[in-house]
């Protein structure tokens, strides 16, 4: 097994990692940077879940093109994105994952509040990750993006973002793997 992630920062890397190697313990993870087609912060569960299949088509047609590879290859892509709700805003998480035949496996989760503070910064047009280091005067943009994230601020690490996003990966690998859960079961 084979899977592009669609992106190089490693949250989503690992996340991949961790998610997959359980059901395929030699499988093979390589992250490429690809173009997500939605905003730098997506505003809407709708542009969330867009951004996910996005980087999950784009990462595959990528290294399809760019290695030669037998047996199974997916491409995966993890997006983050908030959803307002005027009064409260809520973090959103989607995971896409394609094969080369075109068959999906989609999965949404890990919600929470976005503190007030930081919320009404990003109504005003800000991405999270710097308003998150700015309302924690913390100079590392860095780490809040490829380690804790938000949701490592908020719980004082009792969660990451690494296993954040690998639970919502391993759901969208679970749904493409059991695509075919009707055939199965003899339900047509």
């Amino acid at each position: 097994m084979h899977i592009f992630v669609g992106s190089t920062n490693p949250v989503k890397i690992n996340a991949t990692i961790n998610a997959a190697s359980e059901q395929w313990p030699e499988v093979v993870v390589k992250g490429i940077s690809v173009d997500t087609g939605v905003s730098e912060q997506p505003r809407s569960d709708e542009e969330t879940k867009q951004g996910a299949m996005n980087r999950a088509k784009a990462v595959l047609e990528i290294g399809l093109r760019e290695n030669e590879i037998e047996g199974e290859v997916l491409g995966i892509g993890l997006e983050g994105g908030i959803d307002d709700h005027g009064e409260e805003m809520w973090t959103t998480v989607w995971a896409a994952v394609v094969d080369r035949e075109g068959n999906w496996g989609l999965s949404a989760g890990s919600r929470f509040l976005v503190p007030a503070e930081m919320a009404q910064k990003i109504r005003s047009g800000e991405e999270m990750g710097p308003v998150t280091a700015r309302v924690l005067n913390e100079e590392n943009l860095e780490r809040i993006k490829t380690e804790e994230g938000l949701v490592g601020i908020v719980t004082e690490r009792f969660v990451d973002r690494t296993e954040e996003y690998q639970a919502i990966a391993k759901l969208a690998l679970g749904m493409w793997y059991g695509r075919n859960w009707r055939k199965a079961h003899g339900i047509d």
